[in-house]
């Protein structure tokens, strides 16, 4: 079975296209399963940390419109593909239980959870972090986040946890780094929650950007040797993008003996075979 589990939508003010043109990129790509997993925003914080976060995602009313017509195409697409219904959501520290009377209102299949911003080192979005001196000590707290995060039980899965290498400069000396990874995948492993295979990152490590070391197979290779389950993810923003470069990244996951991921109903895990 192949699946996508992180479809964004327009409802989110950042992508393009149609959700139907997703669908239907999906299929004609041989995609038996697509979860849709639009960013969530900020209304459900208080004022004080609304004021902080930069915001994106759905409020309230988009959310309800998100869930309706995704829930229609459901219906209307049946026995074509399966269509699961997720959020993306910032993992905010200390606002968990501010979250999840959001989460109780809709029957979801699946949330991931994900880190955008570092409030340590400032309110704004990673990418307008590359210019920090102390990138250690950013990767760190990222990672920190994530442990936490995964611990929150609030998600399925951790959405992209390679995310912040494609933003932040990886140092020379990365030792502190890569343990720190193994911690968060170990994490992921001990609380059984997943670790989302993003092809953004399989592209990017294809890049050459980070010379001599590749931290997303060394992120591979932790998956494999602590057993953590997996999600996999296009992080599509446009149509075109469903489950791009899916062959080269199966190809390379089946070679790692990485050969399940998991899909969800309506909050309940099931461990498919890949391929």
């Amino acid at each position: 079975m192949i699946a996508d589990y992180h479809v964004h939508t327009p409802y989110c003010g950042h992508a393009h296209g149609k959700i139907i043109h997703y669908i239907e990129s999906a299929i004609e790509k041989g995609i038996q399963e697509i979860g849709f997993s639009d960013h969530l925003g900020r209304y459900y914080l208080t004022g004080t940390q609304r004021r902080r976060y930069w915001d994106w995602g759905m409020d309230e009313r988009g959310l309800v419109r998100y869930f309706s017509e995704l829930s229609d195409l459901r219906e209307i697409f049946a026995g074509r593909i399966s269509i699961k219904i997720g959020l993306e959501i910032d993992y905010i520290e200390g606002a968990e239980d501010l979250l999840q009377p959001f989460l109780d209102a809709f029957t979801l299949d699946f949330c991931i959870g994900s880190i955008h911003c570092i409030p340590r080192f400032g309110w704004k979005h990673l990418s307008d972090y590359h210019a920090a001196a102390n990138s250690i000590e950013i990767y760190s707290e990222y990672f920190r986040l994530a442990q936490a995060a995964l611990r929150s039980g609030l998600f399925h899965s951790l959405a992209h946890p390679d995310f912040i290498w494609r933003y932040i400069r990886w140092p020379e000396q990365y030792e502190q780094i890569v343990s720190d990874l193994s911690d968060t995948v170990q994490t992921a492993a001990e609380v059984n929650r997943g670790i989302e295979i993003n092809a953004n990152g399989f592209i990017f490590s294809r890049s050459g950007q980070i010379k001599d070391f590749d931290p997303f197979d060394t992120l591979l290779n932790l998956i494999k040797h602590f057993n953590a389950p997996v999600t996999i993810g296009s992080d599509a923003h446009d149509p075109a993008m469903v489950g791009k470069a899916y062959p080269e990244l199966i190809e390379l996951l089946l070679e790692k003996n990485i050969d399940s991921f998991r899909s969800f109903t309506e909050g309940n895990a099931v461990e498919r075979v890949l391929g």
